[in-house]
């Protein structure tokens, strides 16, 4: 009897343990403002979802497999906050990732952002947010996910890898497969990027490519900051085409700035050139986040937009014609938990 009480505790004892070494959090964001925008003779005053980041209801998990090596998941999906629809247009349309991390980095297999969107998250101080209908500077760029199976920046079907960093030098690398029968190469989706980050100083490069069945699409991208502490400027350039011709060059000069010990001021310039449609975008934008404690931010940004007469890249989102003047007035609110 003393032995099977013993047996019992030990085993009641290792479970315990086993179950201490896994986890699952629930997580999530919810974001809803206001928006006026102007595109030409078009006006529009709406309730929005998700202006300083995708509000999104999120569960991730890990465990701990010994030696370091870990099995992780995330499934994360999409919310419009005003309407209370999916976002995506998919159950979990965000993020469904399940892989192993350790010394090596992390593998992942999934859906996942492009390697091209993180890049800007990193890099853009709109953080690809505020503007442009909530897509931050990064709408007016390439940053992957045109394929049939995607969504512009995000990748389906798709392996990640991610390296650990290494005295300031981190890449990552994603393939996403076209799954297109006898052609492997259509609709695949490829990215890369390398960063380096050295006391107050970043740079990076990006490259993506996706296999659009009937015109491939292509980038460049770099960028590069240095933090000054009462302000941080970054630049960012890129260089684009296709197999039609597309020649097309784009660059931002940004800043965030420190106002109060939460607050901060966000202001940028992008001019893009188009030199096959011979024709070029300037976008002018300015923003301020203010944080009223570490889960909940007010924000407010506006955008203004100058196009010629044949481009319609930024007005096209706002239900405008080619060549019209966009104004984008935002304010709202953002919880995370």
């Amino acid at each position: 009897m003393k032995k099977s009480i013993l047996a019992l505790s030990l085993l009641g004892a290792f479970s315990g343990a086993a179950f201490a070494q896994s986890s699952v959090t629930i997580y999530g964001v919810a974001d809803v403002g206001v928006q006026g925008t102007s595109a030409g003779a078009g006006k529009k005053a709406m309730v929005t979802s998700g202006q300083e980041g995708g509000s999104r209801l999120g569960f991730k998990g890990t465990e701990d497999l010994g030696g370091g090596l870990k099995a992780n998941f995330v499934l994360e999906m999409g919310v419009k906050v005003d309407t209370g629809e999916s976002d995506q247009g998919r159950a979990f349309g965000r993020t469904t990732l399940v892989g192993l991390s350790g010394d090596f980095g992390s593998v992942n297999i999934g859906r996942d952002k492009t390697t091209t969107l993180k890049f800007f998250d990193k890099h853009d101080p709109f953080g690809s947010a505020l503007v442009n209908n909530g897509n931050g500077t990064r709408a007016l760029y390439f940053v992957a996910g045109k394929t049939a199976q995607d969504t512009n920046g995000r990748v389906s079907n798709a392996i990640f890898y991610n390296t650990p960093d290494l005295s300031g030098f981190t890449a990552n690398v994603s393939y996403g497969a076209g799954e297109v029968t006898a052609d492997n190469s259509a609709n695949r989706s490829v990215g890369l990027t390398a960063g380096y980050k050295v006391d107050a100083l970043e740079v990076g490069y990006n490259y993506a490519k996706d296999n659009v069945v009937g015109n491939a699409i292509s980038a460049n991208t770099v960028a590069a900051s240095y933090d000054f502490g009462v302000a941080k400027p970054v630049f960012i350039f890129q260089k684009q085409k296709d197999d039609k011709g597309l020649d097309r060059k784009i660059y931002t000069l940004a800043v965030s700035a420190p106002v109060t010990a939460t607050g901060k001021v966000l202001a940028g310039f992008t001019k893009l050139s188009d030199s096959a449609a011979a024709s070029d975008v300037k976008q002018f934008n300015v923003g301020y986040v203010h944080g009223l404690s570490k889960r909940t931010d007010l924000y407010t940004a506006y955008a203004y937009s100058k196009q010629d007469a044949k481009a319609s890249i930024v007005s096209a989102q706002f239900g405008g014609v080619a060549g019209a003047k966009v104004h984008e007035l935002t304010a709202g609110i953002q919880h995370r938990f």
